[in-house]
């Protein structure tokens, strides 16, 4: 399938979920979410929802803005991340300028953070687009690896390191995002949500961080 047919047949609401390889000009369908696969990403969401408000509790200048299963557009194809979250103001006033689709052809700002919830396998392998875009930094869950935060240096996108702690997120550990997917009860995961957001908050706001830079330069 050539590329633009790809994208006329995909560019509306009503698409079905997919991504296009440009090795093979192949569409992939991508399988319909499961409610175990919702929950993990809903948890991330909320995550990000409750730093942001953190945040504003501590009056901090500070900007996110949060992704929810926007469709990403590259060279590459399209990528729909289950959660995204932009970091400073520069960034999120971009983002939300933007009408339809987030096409980095046209100069559109990636996020910095993108997560995967998996289905059914490992989706470290569907990466290496993001990083090209310029994501920073990724998060992924499945079955058979567990939890993984994933960084790739801007100059070499195609060497993918696991690491155990968050840049992008400073105080958000690869334990502590097990300790919230992986909560046994509804309680249990909004005690783990609420630390970790309080913490993170906290970080962000600490001299020299990365967050405390990005309000300082409004980027």
């Amino acid at each position: 399938m050539a590329r633009d047919l790809f994208d006329r047949l995909t560019g509306h609401d009503d698409a079905p979920r997919c991504r296009y390889d440009m090795a093979t000009g192949r569409a992939e369908f991508v399988a319909a979410p499961t409610l175990s696969h919702e929950s993990r990403a809903a948890t991330i969401g909320e995550l990000f929802l409750r730093i942001l408000f953190a945040l504003e509790e501590a009056g901090s200048s500070i900007e996110l803005k949060v992704l929810r299963s926007g469709r990403l557009l590259s060279d590459e194809g399209a990528f729909e991340p289950d959660e995204g979250l932009f970091v400073g103001a520069a960034k999120v006033d971009a983002a939300e300028r933007i009408e339809g689709w987030l096409d980095v052809r046209e100069g559109h700002p990636a996020p910095d953070l993108v997560v995967e919830i998996d289905r059914s396998t490992d989706s470290s392998d569907k990466l290496v687009p993001y990083f090209r875009m310029g994501v920073r930094e990724a998060w992924t869950w499945s079955r058979r690896k567990g939890t993984a935060i994933w960084t790739a240096a801007p100059a070499a996108p195609e060497e993918l390191a696991r690491v155990t702690a968050s840049k992008v997120l400073p105080g958000v550990t690869q334990s502590a995002l097990e300790r919230v997917l992986d909560a046994r009860s509804g309680a249990d995961r909004r005690y783990h949500l609420r630390r970790l957001a309080r913490e993170v908050a906290s970080n962000m706001l600490a001299p020299g961080t990365g967050g405390a830079r990005a309000a300082g330069h409004g980027i």
